[in-house]
Order: structure tokens, then sequence, then C-alpha cells
């Protein structure tokens, strides 16, 4: 449906279902964990679903506008994301085990949202591509938000306000342009806090996760409709 409305030129109302997307992608893999959803459905790889949604999701669609609404200096631009996103996705350590990012983690609905707000000049949108895809080749850790413990009291709350600011901006024909600099806050404190967990994991001194964080220990309750009824011998 994104893909359609950019198609036929409403970008704003493309970028508002790509927002939704990453809300839903933030937040299903947590309530399957929680409910254990690979139990009632052994058979289903939710993981391999995810992973097609967020090729299109995070990928080719905002890829598609930037070179579709002449975002970049040369529609030949879009296939320097492009080819990042072809090596993001065909690692097989695109995760750590520790439930991180391995490498700028193909977030080109951001940058093409950015875009598409501030209207750079050419040498600037050529290099909001070309850096995040030379970070793509770089194995440094970035922050995963709806897995990781770590800094999570800080990055939640920043995060749902964020996504609460794009929302409004896009159901604005002209979002103010303050507005738009201040949700900056974001991706700059994302950026700079992936640095200092990859420098702390680096140096051997980033605390443990535990297995199961305490904030979700209240949803126990959730995993017993849907756990498996043994049968009695």
């Amino acid at each position: 449906m994104a893909l359609l409305l950019a198609a036929s030129g409403d970008v704003r109302g493309a970028f508002g279902l790509l927002v939704v997307t990453m809300i839903i992608d933030g937040t299903d893999g947590i309530l399957a964990r929680r409910v254990n959803v690979w139990e009632v459905l052994p058979r289903f790889d939710g993981a391999s679903l995810d992973n097609a949604i967020d090729l299109l999701t995070y990928g080719y669609i905002p890829i598609f506008i930037m070179a579709n609404e002449r975002l970049l200096p040369h529609p030949f631009w879009a296939l320097v994301p492009a080819a990042a996103l072809l090596y993001a996705y065909g690692q097989v350590d695109m995760k750590t085990p520790d439930s991180f990012f391995l490498g700028f983690p193909s977030y080109w609905n951001i940058v093409a949202l950015y875009m598409f707000w501030l209207e750079p000049a050419a040498p600037i949108a050529a290099a909001m591509v070309v850096v995040p895809a030379i970070l793509t080749f770089i194995p440094t850790r970035y922050l995963y938000p709806s897995k990781n413990q770590i800094l999570w009291r800080v990055t939640w709350p920043l995060v749902a306000v964020w996504l609460t600011l794009l929302l409004v901006m896009l159901g604005q024909p002209q979002p103010n342009p303050t507005l738009v600099l201040f949700s900056l806050y974001f991706p700059i404190y994302y950026v700079a806090a992936s640095f200092w967990v990859d420098y702390r994991a680096r140096r051997g001194t980033l605390p443990r996760e535990p297995r199961e964080p305490g904030r979700w220990r209240r949803f126990r309750i959730l995993r017993r409709p849907f756990r498996r009824v043994r049968r009695r011998p």
C-alpha cells in the first residue's frame, strides 16, 4: 500500500504507513516472544517473514521514494543504498548473538523521510546516502531497541515521543521546520548511543543483559493461553 501511495504521488501517506509499520515492527516480535508463538506454530518462521517485510518497508520502498521524488542528485544514486541493502540482508551475522545490529541497520526509511522534509542540496543529499552505505560495511554494533535492555529506560521514552512527532508532522501539509529539526534528536541519540555501546563492547565493559528483562515479567500471564495442552498418559 505504501508503494502504491508513493507511486501515485501521495508521499506523505506513504511515509505515514511506513512509520506505522515501524511501530508494528517494534512491538510484534516482543508480543510473539512473550506468548511463545513458536510453540503454537512450530513450523512458522516469523524471522523470515519479518526480514521480507523489513526489506521492503525499511529498504526498497524508501529507496524508490528517493529516486521517484528526485530527492537524490540523480536517480542512479539510488543504487548506493540498494547495494548496501543487498549486502546487509545477505550477511549471516547481520545481528549479533547479543541482539545488536552489526553495521548500519538499513534505516533508509528515516533517511528518505528527512530528505523529503529538509530538501537538502545535492552534495548533502549524496552524503546522506553514501555515509550510511559505508557504515553498512563497518562491523559496528547498533542498538536493537525492541530486544536490547541496554539503555532501554532512556531509549523507549525517546523513541515513543519521536514516533509521535513523526506522525503529527506527517499529518501536516507543511511541517514546522523547527519541529523537523527538533525531531532529529532521536537519530542523533541513536547513533551516539550505538557508538558508545560498541565502544564498551570492544573493551569488554558492556554489562550483561538478563535472560528475561524485568520490565516484561508482569506479562508472563500472557503466555498461558498459548501454551500447548499436554495430554495425560
